[in-house]
């Protein structure tokens, strides 16, 4: 089994403390210089303005926005961190969002009057429970509240008073609506108050946002902009914006422009910067967050006993251009195998595949002949990228798949684990070891 400094860790894709004791403690890949220039531009906003950072999934988007987020407050700034994923249960998100502010607001005069408009707008934006609709025959259908027990009871009864009280419930509506528009707009004002005595922008971080219900994510930026939309108020969106578009498509219909409409909410896209999978510095960090993470699950370098596993690490992060994330995962199922030592290389091949090419990895547990062609193919793309002798193994281990093993040297069986090392047991290596990972891990 592996060592470990204290005892086994639990098994998680995720050991990362986001912030330690300042901003950007552990910041293995140089990110803290794109929060100061993004920091820089926004001294220089005046007005209101939606920010977002793009990246794709397991890129490090949250551990930006957190680290971020905490070095505005040490400058000053007055923040808010919302993960919409964990709160799109709720009806609209305007009362997520309003409720987060009045939180910040100390002064009690402006909390007040803010709170008390915030009630009505929400009030006014929550849907109408009940619904009336009338079909072909002249029925109608009736929701649960909403509607006044008296028309209910005519529902039932009396359907030839409908036309006079549906009259009266429309015009009461329409009294209704004169209201919500003086509410939404003394909200803006109330805001706009609170924000133009602050020193520095109020800055509202949204995070998780393309994970969310589409119709969830979708209100979130229409209410921002609708509602929001102050001087000093900028909020920061950190999403991936593939994903978040389509959740516009599932809202809006698969034939919308869903970039263009995301550009009339937000006013400035910026991606994560990707790392560069080629490179000294980029290898470096690479390193340094894998030994981050190995440390995290309390894996003991003193006596060298994974040096191996790291450096095979290393490479396949770089072939199949691991995420963050991914590498987080190759860790925990490296920590569920309890391998060490001798056929770590192969291991990692296989976590690599399990993780970035899921499909082709259950295909190669079961003995797919094509699947093995397949691999070897990629593997061979690889070669082409990075010339590495290395690959030659799992290449010929592939190949020998379509002859039965019965034209690999004595080369390719001395680089096998040694109890593998004779005719009966060539075709079960893939498999046995695929056991040792045998976990689905998010």
């Amino acid at each position: 089994m592996p060592n470990f400094e204290d005892t086994e860790p639990l098994l998680s894709a995720n050991t990362r403390e986001y912030v330690g004791d300042t901003a950007f403690s552990n910041d293995k890949l140089d990110r803290r210089r794109l929060a100061e220039q993004l920091t820089g531009y926004l001294e220089r906003l005046n007005d209101g303005s939606v920010l977002a950072i793009d990246a794709p999934w397991g890129e490090g988007k949250t551990w930006f926005g957190q680290n971020w987020n905490k070095h505005l407050q040490d400058l000053g700034y007055r923040t808010i961190y919302i993960d919409a994923f964990e709160q799109d249960y709720i009806e609209d998100p305007f009362v997520l969002l309003s409720s987060e502010i009045l939180e910040l607001i100390e002064e009690d005069f402006l909390q007040d009057n803010l709170k008390k408009n915030s009630i009505a707008v929400a009030k006014a934006l929550l849907p109408t429970m009940g619904k009336i609709a009338i079909n072909a025959g002249g029925k109608f259908l009736l929701g649960t509240t909403n509607i006044s027990d008296e028309i209910r009871e005519v529902s039932e009864n009396e359907t030839s008073h409908f036309a006079e009280l549906a009259s009266s419930f429309i015009e009461d509506n329409l009294e209704s609506y004169s209201q919500d528009k003086v509410a939404m707009k003394e909200f803006k004002k109330n805001l706009a108050d609170f924000a133009d005595i602050q020193d520095k922008p109020i800055v509202i971080f949204i995070d998780e946002l393309d994970r969310c219900k589409p119709d969830f994510a979708v209100n979130v930026i229409e209410r921002v902009k609708h509602f929001f939309d102050v001087p000093n108020v900028i909020f920061v969106l950190l999403l991936n914006r593939e994903q978040l578009e389509k959740a516009v498509k599932g809202v809006y219909g698969l034939e919308t422009d869903a970039s263009a409409y995301l550009g009339k909410f937000v006013n400035f896209f910026f991606s994560l910067p990707k790392p560069l999978y080629d490179g000294v510095n980029y290898e470096q960090r690479q390193l340094a967050f894998i030994n981050l993470t190995m440390k995290k699950y309390k894996f003991r370098r003193d006596n060298g006993e994974h040096n191996g596993f790291t450096a095979h690490l290393r490479l396949w992060a770089k072939y199949f251009k691991m995420s963050l994330r991914d590498i987080e995962k190759a860790v925990a199922l490296y920590s569920f195998s309890g391998l060490t030592g001798e056929g770590n290389g192969i291991l990692i091949y296989l976590i690599s595949l399990k993780i970035k090419t899921p499909n082709l990895y259950k295909k190669l547990v079961v003995g797919d002949i094509k699947a093995h062609e397949d691999a070897k193919k990629m593997l061979e793309k690889f070669m082409e990228i990075d010339n590495q002798a290395y690959l030659n193994f799992f290449i010929t281990w592939h190949e020998a798949y379509k002859t039965n093993f019965s034209n690999i040297n004595e080369s390719f069986i001395n680089q096998l684990p040694f109890r593998y090392r004779h005719q009966a047991s060539y075709d079960r290596l893939f498999k046995d070891f695929a056991n040792l990972i045998d976990l689905s891990i998010d």
